[in-house]
Order: C-alpha cells, then sequence, then structure tokens
C-alpha cells in the first residue's frame, strides 16, 4: 500500500526543519476534522457552492503537507460540487474521509516516531 502522507517529500519541502513540520501536521490534524464536518453539513444542505469552497480549502491545505492523494480527491470535490454534481462529490468526500483517516495515523507514526 502506498503511504497517503509523504514525509521524505514534506520535510524536503521545509527545508528538513522537523519543528516546523510537527507545527504544520499539528494545525493539519486540528484543522482538517473540522473542515471536514462543515463540508459534510454543506453535502448535507445541498449547499454546492459552499462544499466547493470548503474542498478548495481542503485542497490547499493537503498540499502543505504533501497529501496529493487527498489533494486530488479535494479538486476533484471542489470541481464537482462547483458543476452541482452532489452525487459525485459525495463519493469523492467518502473517499476523502477514508484517506484522510490513514494519513492522520501515517502523520501519528511520523510525530512520535
Amino acid at each position: 500500500m502506498t503511504a497517503i502522507f509523504n514525509e521524505t517529500q514534506f520535510l524536503q519541502s521545509l527545508a528538513g526543519d522537523r519543528e516546523l513540520a510537527l507545527e504544520l501536521l499539528g494545525a493539519f490534524m486540528d484543522d482538517s476534522p473540522e473542515r471536514v464536518t462543515s463540508l459534510k453539513e454543506a453535502l448535507d444542505a445541498d449547499d454546492m457552492g459552499k462544499a466547493s469552497r470548503l474542498a478548495h480549502s481542503l485542497k490547499g491545505m493537503c498540499g502543505v503537507v504533501r497529501t496529493d492523494i487527498l489533494v486530488s480527491l479535494a479538486l476533484g470535490m471542489e470541481n464537482a460540487a462547483k458543476n452541482g454534481d452532489k452525487a459525485k462529490t459525495v463519493a469523492l468526500f467518502t473517499d476523502f474521509k477514508s484517506n484522510l483517516t490513514a494519513a492522520h495515523d501515517e502523520m501519528h507514526k511520523f510525530i512520535n516516531g
């Protein structure tokens, strides 16, 4: 199984600054569940404009921590929501959530290792 969180690429993007890496990962792991909850609420309310904006925000956050799979899924959600395709957005959201959980697990290992 391919890692979702590429710790080598992430550290390289920060010039090897592990302290900054830990700070960014902590912020990501604190903030991403809240944004996922907000995205689910937007989808439940059929607010595709808000869903698109939240997916865009998640895409940026995922890019900072170098989780390419999550970036791709968030981009897909952003575009699907922008096009009003709720079914596709929800399907991508489901994939995003499961991959986010796996990414958080990998990030915890990096932080504790």
